[in-house]
């Protein structure tokens, strides 16, 4: 199970809020915040809303209202959290910068602004995300410096004929980062100059950060992609299909079910993101003894080590555990309990790495994967695992209120709850060489990763 090495996003927010104590003047009514008896802050689930009006504390009138804006909404994420202020009653400061550039345009009122994950006006409601949120502040800040810079510049003259001081023009400060990003948002620059561009960089610390930046920004889309498919309650083949196109541009064709698009996805997406491990193996859907179709493995990971882990997927949207009615404990459900069969077989089949009877592409195993990367890493089977991934956190077992009437009254939704967890922990400690991840864990591990390599890259 992940460890929790940073504050979650509630914990932030709590935080913060928590500070509010401190002023007398701030009453809390459940999850309101008031001044003067005037509404500032509301605290919702997953967003957090202020109102037309304004705290400032020092002021004889310390309420104020505020005309264009009636409502401020800000999704909660890590991300939005930096943003706030430090007097988390009011509203970012740079919300002002953001509806200076919308309210000149032609026929758009705003009076409604929603920082989130889309941008998108409708009516007088605008959405925008934090990336162009943070682009405005950061143009306006070097639009005034340079406003500064330039007004000095025209004043050297003056300075030289009226107070005898020389002294030379200041340079500009631009950004430059921005300004690629401004020319790539302008469509002006086709794939080609992107390539171009790649190229001429130089190989070294600044070109790392670059490589970093982006797998960093490709493992963020990832975990939230994935995270949205761990809400879909049932996946049927269609939905998976639909899911595989929509999500990730896979041929609906190429898609036969949920497991098969969570094998797509991760062999497509997870050998960095989500294993962290230099190869990672699909192995074509089949392995063959006597000529006859066999259970398959779904991938090998090769750790640094050389260390092989067989990966056995199920689907996201089953249960690990089933409950037994009449004894009260639970159990591994009928796919779990297929899936770890499977995976012991599979061990099984790489301890005999040697054996013609096992085929993976006409392949005996250690042919099969020294020819696929026996030329970067030695591969080592003498003590081979396995993994499992399937269901999620909120798929540990039967949700409670599905349960049967009679069931329910012998048992609580807190010991049901308790006991599916305490169950799945001693089932995971109790194989030898096989591990059971949720979709869940394997996010999380590769959360954990990412918030650990941006800490690090930050302390450096």
């Amino acid at each position: 199970m992940a460890r929790k090495y940073f504050k979650t996003e509630k914990q932030k927010l709590e935080t913060k809020l928590s500070r509010l104590a401190l002023d007398k003047n701030i009453v809390k009514r459940k999850n309101s915040y008031f001044v003067e008896n005037k509404l500032l802050l509301k605290v919702r689930k997953t967003e957090i809303e202020y109102l037309n009006y304004r705290y400032k504390p020092g002021n004889i009138e310390k309420v104020s209202t505020v005309s264009n804006i009636d409502s401020v909404i800000i999704k909660i994420t890590h991300r939005s959290l930096d943003i706030l202020n430090t007097n988390i009653l009011n509203p970012p400061n740079n919300i002002n910068k953001v509806y200076s550039v919308f309210k000149h345009l032609e026929n758009i009122e705003i009076h409604k602004i929603t920082i989130c994950d889309i941008n998108k006006i409708e009516g007088h409601h605008l959405y925008i995300d934090l990336d162009n949120y943070n682009n405005i502040v950061k143009i306006e800040g070097e639009e005034n410096i340079e406003k500064s810079q330039r007004v000095f510049n025209r004043f050297i003259p003056f300075l030289k004929n009226s107070y005898d001081l020389n002294t030379k023009e200041l340079q500009s400060n631009r950004d430059y980062g921005l300004l690629l990003k401004e020319i790539i948002a302008s469509g002006e620059i086709n794939q080609e100059d992107i390539i171009t561009l790649t190229k001429n960089l130089k190989i070294g610390e600044t070109n790392q950060v670059v490589i970093e930046k982006q797998i960093n920004k490709q493992t963020q889309w990832l975990l939230k992609t994935i995270e949205e498919i761990l809400e879909v309650n049932n996946i049927t083949a269609s939905v998976a299909k639909e899911i595989g196109n929509e999500k990730f541009g896979f041929l609906k064709t190429s898609i036969t079910g949920p497991e098969h698009l969570m094998e797509r996805i991760l062999s497509d997406y997870g050998q960095y993101c989500l294993f962290g491990v230099p190869a990672l193996l699909n192995t074509n859907k089949y392995v063959i003894r006597h000529g006859r179709s066999r259970s398959q493995f779904d991938l090998i990971l090769i750790n640094h080590l050389g260390d092989v882990e067989v990966v056995e997927l199920k689907r996201p949207d089953k249960y690990l555990l089933e409950y037994g009615n009449g004894r009260g404990k639970f159990y591994p459900s009928k796919d779990l309990s297929i899936a770890i069969a499977q995976t012991e077989r599979y061990i099984t089949s790489l301890h005999k790495d040697n054996d013609e009877e096992y085929k993976i592409d006409n392949k005996n195993l250690r042919e099969f994967l020294n020819s696929r990367i026996g030329d970067t890493l030695h591969v080592e089977t003498i003590r081979p695992k396995g993994l499992i991934i399937m269901g999620s956190w909120s798929k540990l077992s039967q949700d409670y209120d599905s349960l049967d009437e009679k069931v329910r009254k012998r048992v609580s939704r807190k010991d049901y709850n308790n006991d599916s967890l305490q169950a799945y922990k001693e089932l995971t400690n109790s194989l030898k060489n096989i591990t059971i991840l949720t979709y869940s864990e394997l996010l999380e591990n590769a959360r954990t990763r990412l918030e650990l390599e941006k800490e690090k890259n930050h302390k450096t």
